[in-house]
């Protein structure tokens, strides 16, 4: 299998606090993989260092055979790279619609003069980025919604405009931060559908940070276990589900229960 992205030796520091100590891992093209820990496990820095949200203090972050290591957000999402948070982070007062607009507008393309005067070329890229925000309208079942006030949605509607947001960018890897926050068994359940099908009908690799333990085990060909910054198992949702280690550091008695 291809690696879509590579992690060597990441580290981040607080200070004197060492959140993230030398995390390596792959990710291959194609895969679903979950990062998960405990509370305070240093899964959201991996993920800030990942996304560009924050420089790492050590390592290296090379994405689609690219060094990306310290580069901002916005050069990260234009490379292919996208991520959503973990609380639904939408413009309350604009349409479903107008949300994924945004996100799709990083590949608008054209000078701030063409879209001044309105060229034939401005005109061409706004055609484009519709029929994307159209096509991801579809894929993750907002179409229906696309004229409703996002603010006024259920909260699993505004979860699913985010990842909708990240879509429009036209990543090859979407980074989810805890997706399944806040939804109920049965929105768990059709999330987890949806990222099957990003992955097998769209070709989008995953990768996400999940307290959801059946989600994880469920979706994920690859696990990664954090405690206290550290990587202590890495493997199958079997594998990891026997691990004695991430048994007595993290899952507990009750692999489905939540963290």
């Amino acid at each position: 299998m291809t690696a879509l992205l590579t992690i060597e030796g990441l580290g981040k520091n607080f200070g004197g606090l060492a959140a993230v100590r030398d995390l390596s891992f792959t990710l291959n093209e194609g895969e679903i993989v979950g990062l998960i820990g405990p509370n305070g496990a240093g899964k959201s820095t991996a993920f800030n260092m990942i996304s560009g949200a924050l420089p790492p203090s050590a390592g290296r972050i090379v994405f689609a055979g690219e060094d990306i290591t310290g580069r901002k957000p916005s050069q990260v999402v234009r490379h292919g790279l996208a991520r959503t948070f973990q609380s639904a982070t939408v413009y309350p007062k604009a349409t479903v619609q107008e949300n994924v607009y945004r996100g799709a507008l990083c590949h608008l393309g054209v000078p701030v003069w063409a879209q001044i005067a309105q060229t034939a070329a401005y005109q061409s890229a706004c055609r484009r980025v519709q029929e994307q925000v159209d096509l991801v309208l579809e894929i993750t079942g907002l179409a229906p919604l696309r004229h409703e006030v996002a603010g006024e949605l259920a909260y699993g509607h505004q979860k699913r405009i985010g990842v909708a947001v990240g879509l429009a960018t036209r990543p090859r890897l979407l980074l989810l931060d805890e997706p399944a926050a806040g939804l109920n068994p049965e929105e768990c359940a059709e999330f987890g559908r949806l990222l099957k099908t990003l992955r097998d009908a769209h070709g989008i690799s995953l990768l996400f940070v999940e307290h959801h333990m059946a989600l994880v085990m469920g979706t994920c060909e690859k696990i990664i276990v954090l405690v206290q910054g550290q990587k202590i198992a890495q493997g199958t949702a079997d594998e990891i589900r026997h691990s004695p280690a991430v048994i007595e550091a993290y899952l507990g008695a009750d692999e489905d229960a939540h963290a």
